[in-house]
């Protein structure tokens, strides 16, 4: 019997049944390798960057649960282990905890190597210690773990093309724009971001947009003056890691400024994005804030007063309007009822105007006797002589008949202070200089009075305007592009003198002129003078106006005060319009 053939049989069998249990454990070694890269790449892009530190280890220490003894290949292990060193040691500073994961990484696959988009200066000197302790060759670098040998990604200058912005406003998103490099095929670009202040990065993940990537940065992390520091990781067709462009050790970054001088950046093709309002908390249950569960103050019952009514708080203002500098304006509510001035708002107001004094003069006999002096003053008409003569009335004359008469133009500077935020109510004051009024006489004898008849002369008119007032700015304070009303009351100094032509019978004119018709005194001759009503030297003033921004600071205003001149009593209207500077 002949058992050469059975042996051989036997060989075969065993030999067969070897190489299948190994193909069997090879499959076994890698099956849970999803799984676990799910719970890893969820850890990384979004809790680690996100801040959340114990989750994001809680998620990788699950992965390597699920990995067990041998149910993740060697590469994945040791992706896992080093991307939880990498928590440890970037985001924690717990170096030797993340010294530890190294070493057990490069144990797993001595080719694995650290994010360079995550790692620090530090970071890598422990990597380098632990692959010393641990005996392992691999270098660190971008990419991660692999399987086998691969061609390895792009260098940061050749991962793509990127201009950063020079400057946003703050409050206002930031768009940005990267084209990667033709060479390294992309499906996912994420744009990786350090608000200022903050000690982590965030992350967003870019839109396909033409030949490159975009997206936003939002409101929410632009909400203060300061740089922002950013890059991009890159992800190929396999879902692998492509390359960074930029890194931690070396962002692109984006100044933040109150207000920018160059022009707002865009993404290619769209307008530059507005400006969002500033947020501010608004804890349920307080007046005007938002119903608990409601959103953005749906729950709220809403008043009955439509645009350019006067408010308090957007609670008060019909659906679709909000109370924005005390008044009911279109806009969207942010959850907060309560009015508040909006950023870049504008609390003071510079002024230069011209008034114009029209005085209401009073019908009044004897205006150029001396018993009148005080109340008018009389020059010749056309000089600066004042009236010294002898007067005999007679009809029609030396007197006043009562209307308005122009008196004087006032260059008035002005400055305005808006007192509280929610409220558009202002105090502001008034300095200037008039032209115009009533002549010093040039007749006065030495002895200090008029050199025929020894009369008082009238006092020399007072230029000096100075002026207290309150407004109240009925749609809000000063803004571009909106005509804004307001009402005002105030007082100061000030002296308001027009001139009425009237003549008078002076016994004492002599030849000159047309006889008076005075038989028993026929030197008697009308003389042509100009009656001053005098009034003042203080005033109450109102009234009311409207400013206009042509731009966000330059406008102009125009108004109608009305003054009460005491205590030699007087009304004057009188018109002012000129520009405004508001910051």
């Amino acid at each position: 019997m002949h058992f050469r053939p059975f042996r051989s049989l036997s060989a075969a069998a065993v030999s067969s049944f070897l190489l299948l249990g190994l193909v069997s454990s090879a499959s076994a070694a890698g099956e849970k390798d999803k799984e676990a890269l799910k719970l890893h790449d969820q850890a990384i892009n979004e809790d680690y960057l996100n801040a959340d530190f114990p989750k994001a280890t809680g998620k990788l220490k699950d992965a390597l649960k699920k990995c067990g003894t041998d149910g993740c290949s060697p590469a994945v292990v040791a992706k896992i282990h080093v991307s939880l060193g990498t928590i440890y040691g970037a985001g924690m500073s717990k170096l030797d905890q993340a010294k530890d994961e190294f070493i057990l990484g490069l144990k797993a696959d001595p080719t694995v190597t650290v994010d360079t988009s995550l790692t620090n200066p530090d970071l890598d000197k422990v990597f380098a210690d632990a692959k010393k302790s641990a005996g392992g060759s691999g270098a660190a670098g971008a990419g991660g773990a692999g399987t086998g040998p691969k061609k390895p990604p792009p260098a940061d200058g050749d991962a793509g093309t990127h201009k950063a912005p020079p400057e946003q406003a703050v409050n206002t998103p930031v768009p940005i724009y990267m084209e990667p490099s033709d060479e390294q095929p992309t499906s996912k670009v994420t744009l990786r971001y350090k608000p200022f202040g903050s000690k982590t990065y965030k992350s967003v993940e870019l839109k396909k947009m033409g030949k490159g990537f975009g997206g936003e940065i939002p409101c929410e992390d632009v909400t203060t003056t300061g740089d922002i520091k950013y890059f991009f990781a890159l992800t190929d067709e396999s879902g692998e890691a492509a390359g960074t462009l930029g890194t931690t050790k070396d962002p692109y970054k984006v100044t933040i400024k109150s207000e920018i001088e160059g022009e707002a950046p865009t993404l290619p093709g769209q307008k530059a994005p507005d400006q969002c309002k500033e947020k501010v908390d608004c804890p349920p249950g307080l007046p005007g804030c938002p119903a608990a569960g409601g959103a953005g103050g749906d729950n709220v019952k809403r008043g009955d007063k439509g645009w350019g009514a006067s408010c308090e708080e957007t609670q008060q203002c019909s659906a679709g309007l909000v109370c924005l500098n005390g008044a009911c304006e279109e806009g969207k509510d942010d959850g907060s009822s309560k009015d508040k001035a909006s950023k870049g708002a504008k609390r003071n107001l510079v002024s230069l105007g011209v008034q114009l004094d029209w005085l209401m003069v009073g019908s009044q006999s004897d205006v150029c006797s001396p018993a009148a002096a005080g109340s008018y003053a009389c020059f010749i008409s056309g000089t600066t002589t004042q009236f010294d003569g002898v007067i005999a009335n007679k009809g029609g004359t030396n007197g006043v008949v009562g209307g308005g008469s122009f008196a004087d133009v006032r260059v008035l500077a002005g400055y305005d202070r808006q007192l509280f935020a929610s409220v558009p109510l202002t105090l502001g004051v008034r300095l200037g200089w008039a032209f115009g009024g009533s002549p010093k006489p040039d007749n006065v004898a030495a002895d200090g009075f008029l050199k025929v008849h020894h009369a008082t002369p009238a006092n020399a008119f007072l230029g000096f305007h100075g002026e207290v007032r309150a407004e109240y700015h009925f749609l809000g304070f000063f803004e571009k592009s909106k005509l804004r009303p307001y009402a005002f009351v105030g007082g100061g100094l000030a002296q308001v003198n027009a001139a009425v032509p009237i003549k008078v019978c002076d016994t004492d004119a002599g030849a000159a002129g047309t006889s008076c018709g005075i038989k028993s005194k026929p030197t008697a001759k009308l003389v042509d003078v100009d009656a001053y009503q005098i009034t003042g030297l203080n005033f109450i003033g109102f009234g009311g106006g409207a400013t206009y921004g042509l731009t966000a600071n330059f406008g102009i205003q125009a108004e109608l005060k009305m003054m009460i001149m005491v205590p030699t009593s007087g009304f004057v209207f009188a018109p002012t319009f000129g520009p405004v500077v508001g910051f």
